[in-house]
């Protein structure tokens, strides 16, 4: 019953535990960082409710400690707040160990490589609400930051996230593959890998996009 909870402070450990160290100095970001996490929160959870009543996806009860609250466990609470935190950590200590932004020149055309691919998977792919969703919202997402002229931090995002993309395998791998949380395949793509769907790398990066970027823009 205490395995998702588990999951959850194993992600948030690392990156809480180092963001005393004098060089990162993450602790003193913390102000700039929870309006962020509270918007994502505000995006994502209705999300996750509605996508867990429709059938979307279910949450294993024997690994819950059993209080719920709108479809969702309060360990899928606790994940909203430790993921983007944990992602945070990683994008303030690239800043701090790796000042030069090596994909900056990169950022829009992987920004629209990205686009395309999503609006190509989201056609071939009729019916699949999971997938749809996910694909429409990275899209909109990404494509609202490069027509503001505010994707300046979107090179250094995408190596955060190829960075994110070792312990996302790990946690999400441990989440699905006990399963803590079951999709429902008629929903998705149906491709997986290490029995995580493929839309999650998509979700993923939906759902990081909001707290980095605004973290960006509330420190300038």
């Amino acid at each position: 019953m205490f395995t998702y909870l588990l999951i959850d402070l194993l992600i948030i450990a690392f990156p809480l535990a180092l963001s005393f160290d004098k060089k990162v100095a993450f602790y003193q970001q913390w102000r700039y960082i929870w309006q962020g996490i509270l918007l994502n929160m505000l995006v994502f959870i209705p999300w996750d409710a509605a996508f867990s009543k429709l059938g979307v996806w279910s949450f294993e009860g024997k690994y819950l400690l059993g209080l719920h609250w709108i479809h969702l466990p309060l360990e899928e609470y606790f994940f909203f707040l430790v993921v983007p935190y944990a992602a945070l950590f990683i994008y303030r200590c690239l800043e701090v160990y790796f000042p030069k932004d090596y994909l900056f020149r990169w950022r829009a055309p992987i920004a629209w490589a990205i686009i395309f691919i999503c609006l190509l998977i989201y056609l071939t792919h009729p019916g699949k609400l999971y997938t749809a969703v996910n694909c429409l919202y990275l899209s909109f997402a990404l494509l609202i930051v490069l027509l503001s002229g505010r994707g300046e931090f979107l090179g250094r995002f995408f190596l955060c996230y190829l960075i994110l993309i070792i312990p996302f395998f790990i946690f999400n791998g441990a989440l699905t593959n006990l399963p803590v949380v079951k999709y429902n395949d008629a929903e998705n793509m149906g491709i997986r890998l290490l029995n995580i769907p493929v839309d999650d790398f998509f979700y993923n990066m939906g759902m990081l996009l909001i707290p980095v970027a605004n973290y960006v823009r509330i420190r300038k």
